[in-house]
């Protein structure tokens, strides 16, 4: 049984009032030159390996001084720090996937994929069905 009331509202006529909580997306570019130093054996504990996947990522070149330094000192406490504590200041930094989303910030192969996808739902052609 249908029940009275105000019917709902065009979504034309909605009206937004509050504010999306984040900013825009920023689309990283790969890094023409490095922005961390290179690795150093004699005071990071990171793996060596970790510290290259992290100097080659796009999202350092984001960061300024204050950002290096937090990296670098990840990077010389790895050891002693436990595996929440590292997670929780690489999601702050940027260097995972959720630190990236948290930050709004796009990898260059997302940027790739959506500039397809927007390509190719621009070539789909429509049609009337139902007409001969």
């Amino acid at each position: 049984m249908a029940r009275g009331g105000v019917a709902p509202k065009d979504p034309s006529q909605r009206r937004r009032y509050n504010q999306p909580a984040r900013g825009e997306w920023v689309d990283l570019v790969p890094l023409e030159e490095f922005i961390l130093p290179p690795f150093n054996r004699e005071t990071m504990s990171a793996p060596e390996w970790l510290w290259n996947a992290w100097r080659a990522d796009a999202v350092t070149s984001q960061y300024g001084e204050a950002d290096v330094a937090s990296i670098t000192l990840l990077a010389v406490k790895w050891d002693d720090l436990q595996p929440n504590e590292q997670r929780l200041r690489m999601d702050s930094l940027g260097l995972t996937p959720k630190g990236k989303r948290d930050l709004r910030w796009r990898t260059p192969n997302e940027v790739k994929t959506i500039k397809k996808a927007e390509e190719k739902a621009n070539v789909t052609k429509l049609r009337a069905v139902g007409k001969k």
